[in-house]
């Protein structure tokens, strides 16, 4: 039979800033249609671990969403990896590790997120004059706004009309 298995993620997309507990959806299929879901340090370590159950089934490929939560927390503007695939059922030597149709998305973690400013740059603008701007809406450093976007290479260089995601934080 032709039937194939596959994983799609939607969200959260490459990049994104994500909360402490946070949103992880797609398509796709496993088995008995459950997906897996890990968190992973820059070291590889596991720091959450979830399900998520496919509206497809056993065999059909079907949309599935979950809440993830770390509930230990790195450093604010650490990146992670979330890892989305297919539910391996865990039998010796069958299949790969830790599921089928792996997909890995990067993202940047802050802890307490409640969301973030999207600030475009001005003339004569620097990454501190930005942050004591948007002091009024949240405290962030400008490590912190360095972290969130990772467009900037040279935190002493910005561009006029340049898009910034300050972090709002609870």
């Amino acid at each position: 039979m032709g039937v194939i298995t596959d994983v799609r993620v939607r969200q959260p997309a490459k990049d994104d800033l994500v909360g402490r507990r946070f949103l992880v959806a797609g398509v796709g299929n496993g088995f008995e249609g459950t997906i897996g879901i890990r968190v992973l340090d820059g070291r590889g370590r596991v720091l959450a671990e979830d399900f998520a159950q496919s509206t497809g089934g056993m065999a059909a490929v079907g949309e599935f969403s979950t809440r993830v939560t770390v509930s230990s927390p790195p450093r604010d503007g650490t990146r992670l990896t979330v890892q989305v695939f297919g539910d391996n059922p865990g039998l010796p030597d069958e299949g790969p590790s830790p599921g089928f149709n792996l997909r890995e998305i990067q993202v940047i973690m802050f802890a307490d997120l409640q969301g973030w400013l999207l600030y475009r740059v001005e003339r004569g603008d620097t990454l501190t004059a930005v942050v004591r701007k948007v002091r009024d809406f949240t405290r962030t450093t400008v490590a912190q706004v360095v972290a969130a976007n990772p467009s900037i290479t040279d935190p002493d260089v910005i561009r006029v009309g340049q898009r910034l995601r300050i972090p709002v934080k609870g």
